[in-house]
């Protein structure tokens, strides 16, 4: 008796601790620095990351801005709000068993609203980080029509505090032979990848001035580093993730999702990984 006692004991405390794990990883999935980094993965080939779940509850804390602009009349609008940026509960990113449900539409309706010119999703809270110390650059996409998101980076080559010229990114240039796939969830590289050097205020070498590389940049421009700005115009936090851009019809009425944004610097032991995550009710 004392033996099946003590075994049903054993078994009594090991569910209650599993229903309190599970509990706890659903609730409070941020809690345990466990689950934040992935270390109890690492025997299974999962990177451990440094979670970040954001939701509409902390959206705005935790530095997240959204934009819109519209031209009327020939005067560009900027709104610091959009009802095509959302945080929705599907469709459900697999790209890593730790995800929570959730993720960011981003829609460029441009057949019912003719004067929408951009979306944009804005992240501050890298600024002064220098281009040479990013170690990973990745986020996810499902495109259901048109154009997956752009990524966007404001730089500063001089330590002056101003905006010298954006780089950005540009997902469908660099498949590397696999193409844009409709309705799939599909992680970009942005590191590895080819940019593009606009709105200039600095003499710009040649290399630069085609597609060219993050190690590209930082070898022309060894202070190169991401700047937040006053939000004024096009200006704004130093990290942005946009639908729209020239010629319009490569971006018009794109409908698509945004998921996954990693983020790895020297100075951290791991990567953050940013996991948008939705209340229930939520379309």
């Amino acid at each position: 008796m004392r033996k099946k006692f003590s075994r049903s004991i054993v078994l009594i405390a090991f569910v209650s601790l599993f229903i309190i794990a599970c509990q706890k990883s659903v609730r409070e999935p941020t809690a345990s620095e466990e689950i934040r980094t992935g270390i109890a993965n690492r025997g299974q080939g999962v990177t451990p990351y440094m979670f970040e779940r954001i939701n509409e509850h902390n959206f705005s804390s935790q530095g997240w801005k959204e934009q819109q602009v519209n031209l009327v009349s020939g005067v560009t609008n900027f709104a610091d709000e959009s009802d095509y940026i959302q945080i929705v509960c599907g469709p459900e990113n697999n790209s890593d068993p730790r995800l929570i449900p959730g993720s960011i539409t981003m829609n460029l309706p441009t057949g019912a609203n003719p004067t929408l010119r951009r979306i944009r999703l804005r992240k501050g809270g890298y600024s002064g980080t220098m281009l040479a110390d990013l170690t990973e650059l990745k986020y996810s996409t499902c495109v259901v029509q048109n154009a997956p998101t752009n990524m966007v980076i404001q730089i500063d080559v001089n330590g002056d505090g101003l905006k010298d010229f954006n780089i950005f990114y540009e997902p469908r240039e660099n498949n590397n032979g696999h193409p844009l796939q409709l309705n799939e969830w599909q992680q970009w590289d942005a590191l590895a990848g080819s940019w593009h050097v606009e709105i200039a205020t600095v003499p710009i070498p040649h290399p630069l001035t085609q597609a060219c590389t993050i190690q590209q940049i930082f070898s022309a421009f060894p202070n190169a580093r991401i700047i937040d700005t006053p939000p004024l115009g096009n200006n704004g936090e130093g990290v942005r993730f946009t639908i729209g851009g020239n010629p319009a019809n490569l971006f018009a009425n794109t409908i698509g999702y945004f998921d996954g944004l990693i983020i790895g610097t020297k100075n951290e032991q791991h990567s953050t990984l940013y996991d948008f995550t939705c209340s229930p009710g939520n379309d």
